[in-house]
């Protein structure tokens, strides 16, 4: 396996840290924290760049809070100037690994996300030409805040030999107090958690050699004609997981199920010929939607999302609810129904 060194530098070359800034700043600039640190743009800079190459740099603590997306979740945000430090790091070693990462893994990664990752899993589903097989799909417990932070830097070490690099990565690692897991909301975390699934990727294709098998995050899914067979790599994977990685299946989020009844994946009920949108997620929409106190971008969001799927039937409904009521809101829903109906 071929190793890195020499990283190091292109860490701290200051044109690294001025696009890891514009990258940190993104959808962000407004924001008073970014103000006050542009107001001193190459300075500040200068003074990461500087801590950096002297291997001082000290990574404040986080600010957390939770969201709801549909569940509950607790976010790490770290302070700005820590933010620029992740970015300059993930430039330069998250190629490194996602030349090693399977073509199915979709999460967090150029040229891939969601949509990408439904699609590919109709395709799976189309290549069986019939409704005749089924599905396995399950997800980690916990999978960030489980994640053992002595394993993952062992897999980190098999690609990366920069003792410097190395020493970066660490200082992140233990920048959290707990012993376990990574925070999410760090870019970093969304890194290290594709590297230290992407053991389980490798295990299920090249051990287990299952053809149809895609990863979100810690969503998966596997498809195959036989139930028995599905069941058997099912026992498989909790062995590795449990022994491995130190990782254990969702008790209530594992199932075997036929795929005539479609599959829940990723804000979408997807079967071989059409796709619809989840009902929880409509139902969300139209309960804060109803309100009128729903901002237009969240607006746009639901909107593009009901997009990807077969939902123009949704969108009229939609349109003739709120056509009196919201008569601005409508127009933009007619709009998109439109541009459903002929694409």
């Amino acid at each position: 396996m071929k190793t890195y060194k020499h990283l190091y530098s292109q860490i701290y070359d200051f044109r690294n840290l001025l696009k890891s800034y514009y990258k940190a700043r993104k959808c962000k600039s407004e924001k008073n924290y970014i103000i006050a640190f542009e107001w001193n743009l190459e300075k500040n800079l200068f003074e990461i760049q500087e801590q950096l190459k002297n291997c001082n740099y000290q990574f404040g603590p986080y600010h957390s809070f939770y969201i709801i997306d549909p569940k509950k979740r607790l976010i790490f945000a770290a302070p700005f100037q820590d933010r620029v430090v992740h970015h300059a790091l993930y430039n330069i070693i998250e190629p490194i690994f996602d030349k090693s990462f399977i073509f199915d893994s979709f999460a967090c990664r150029k040229n891939k996300g969601t949509h990408k990752a439904v699609g590919r899993l109709k395709k799976f589903m189309r290549a069986f030409g019939d409704d005749q097989f089924y599905i396995f799909k399950a997800d980690i417990r916990k999978y960030f805040p489980s994640i053992d932070k002595e394993i993952l830097f062992s897999l980190i070490q098999k690609k990366i030999a920069d003792e410097k690099t190395l020493y970066l990565i660490k200082k992140i690692l233990e920048s959290t107090k707990e012993q376990q897991g990574i925070p999410i909301g760090n870019l970093t975390s969304q890194l290290f958690a594709n590297i230290y699934l992407n053991e389980l990727d490798q295990f299920v294709k090249h051990k287990l050699q299952v053809e149809y098998y895609c990863r979100y995050v810690d969503d998966f899914i596997l498809l195959h004609r036989n139930r028995k067979q599905l069941q058997e790599w099912k026992e498989m994977i909790k062995e590795f997981l449990s022994q491995s990685l130190r990782l254990e299946l969702h008790t209530k989020k594992q199932e075997i199920f036929p795929a005539k009844i479609g599959v829940d994946f990723l804000g979408y009920h997807i079967f071989r010929d059409h796709i619809l949108v989840r009902q929880t997620t409509v139902r969300r929409f139209l309960r804060r939607f109803k309100s009128g106190k729903m901002p237009q971008q969240s607006i746009n969001s639901y909107l593009g999302h009901f997009k990807y799927a077969d939902s123009f039937g949704l969108m009229k409904k939609i349109n003739k609810i709120y056509v009196e009521r919201y008569p601005d809101f409508s127009q933009n829903l007619r709009v998109d129904a439109l541009a459903l109906s002929s694409s």
